[in-house]
């Protein structure tokens, strides 16, 4: 099981079924040795009541000659069939799952496009937003050169572009694990922890409501590749 399986849990249980046109053979010397000692005791005791077929059952006299080292091949016969049946419906299943997986991984990509594309108008909204503030709170226009310095010093602090290129790593990282065909688990479950912590940096930093917008429905996409990967080994 364990060179069959990389991850998850697997419960094993077996059932021994007699089959075969040759009936039940008995270890008839072991059973005549038991009756002769349970006469003798019950002669010795003075008990009437002779030796029973129960009594002989109760101390496990009627016991089968089929030698029990036959059982490890059809043991390991019935195992095997049962590895390939499971894995079988494994594969059937994780075809299903990567089919989602992937349409999880478009909905990401093209909204990390929009983020994208929103990015460099944050920072001429915040150039605005600095010039208005100005002007109620000091009454007087800052000049550009002023206005520029606070812009991009705001600019560092909100930037966004480290964030989005390493979303696209995971994101890329994550498509080439759909189409390995080792175990990937794991490996998309760290993976959509980091795009999760990546999402929630690009929305802090923002500051804009678009791109608030946006990734919300981000995280929405990646909570359901987290649910997902939880069932792949």
């Amino acid at each position: 099981l364990a060179n069959s399986f990389a991850r998850g849990k697997l419960e094993l249980s077996v059932e021994l079924e007699h089959i075969g046109d040759k009936g039940v053979a008995f270890d008839l010397e072991a059973v005549r040795r038991y009756h002769r000692g349970l006469k003798e005791l019950c002669d010795e005791l003075g008990l009437v009541e002779g030796v029973r077929l129960t009594d002989l059952i109760a101390l496990g006299a009627l016991r089968l000659e089929e030698p029990q080292e036959e059982l490890g091949p059809l043991l390991e016969g019935a195992m095997g069939e049962a590895i390939a049946q499971t894995q079988a419906m494994r594969e059937v299943e994780g075809q299903r799952l990567r089919s989602q997986l992937l349409g999880y991984l478009v909905q990401l990509d093209e909204l990390t496009g929009q983020v994208e594309a929103r990015a460099p108008g944050v920072k001429l909204y915040h150039k605005e937003q600095l010039q208005k503030r100005a002007k109620e709170l000091l009454e007087y226009e800052l000049d550009d050169e002023r206005l520029e310095e606070e812009a991009v010093l705001f600019a560092e602090r909100s930037d966004i572009t480290e964030e989005l290129a390493r979303l696209r790593s995971h994101l890329a990282a994550a498509g080439e694990a759909l189409e390995s065909n080792e175990p990937t688990g794991k490996l998309l479950d760290f993976l959509a922890q980091e795009m999760f912590r990546e999402v929630n940096t690009v929305s802090a930093k923002a500051r804009d409501g678009e791109i608030l917008g946006r990734t919300v429905a981000m995280r929405g996409e990646i909570e359901k590749i987290r649910e997902q990967v939880r069932n792949i080994e």
